[in-house]
């Protein structure tokens, strides 16, 4: 290998390293309570099958309308939760469902700030800030906007698998 050609080799490593070790900070939401369950059936109706399929569940909004007749003491967090099918880095598997709190990091408000889903790039966006989230494959880290610039990362529920052969989400 030249001289050249391992400085480039050097470079494009450190550059790597450089970008891997900047820690997202996902707390900016407050925690507040997220509990729903999804029977096997409920998750027919109201899960998220394909890869990028997505549903927003806020309580107070009434989204999606119906889900609360299954489960009437579903919480949805501070700004409701968006659930995607996506990439699963802990379990290494496609069409996982992967759940998000709907309020910005940046706003952290309720009141504005409350996250879209962009259907043709699979990214959840703020049209406050206008801050861009990849929740398909990134695990809600900012690729854009106010929120890439401080790492601010959207907070993440987690979804577990019951036996019974639906969902939980909680956090």
């Amino acid at each position: 290998m030249t001289a050249t050609m391992t400085r480039i080799v050097f470079i494009a490593l450190l550059a790597i390293v450089a970008v891997g070790c900047k820690q997202a900070n996902d707390d900016r939401v407050p925690a507040f309570p997220v509990r729903m369950e999804f029977n096997q059936q409920v998750w027919g109706i109201y899960g998220v099958h394909t890869y990028g399929e997505h549903r927003i569940f806020d309580r107070s909004r009434g989204l999606p309308s119906g889900y609360y007749n299954y489960d009437p003491d579903a919480l949805t967090g501070l700004g409701g939760v968006l659930l995607v099918s996506g990439y699963n880095f802990e379990t290494g598997d496609y069409n996982m469902p992967l759940a998000y709190d709907l309020a910005c990091p940046v706003e952290a408000d309720r009141n504005k700030g409350l996250l879209s889903f962009d259907e043709e790039t699979l990214e959840a966006y703020c049209p406050n800030c206008e801050s861009r989230f990849d929740v398909c494959e990134g695990a809600g880290t900012p690729t854009a906007g106010p929120a890439a610039q401080s790492g601010y990362s959207l907070r993440r529920y987690r979804v577990i698998e019951m036996s019974s052969g639906g969902y939980m989400v909680t956090n």
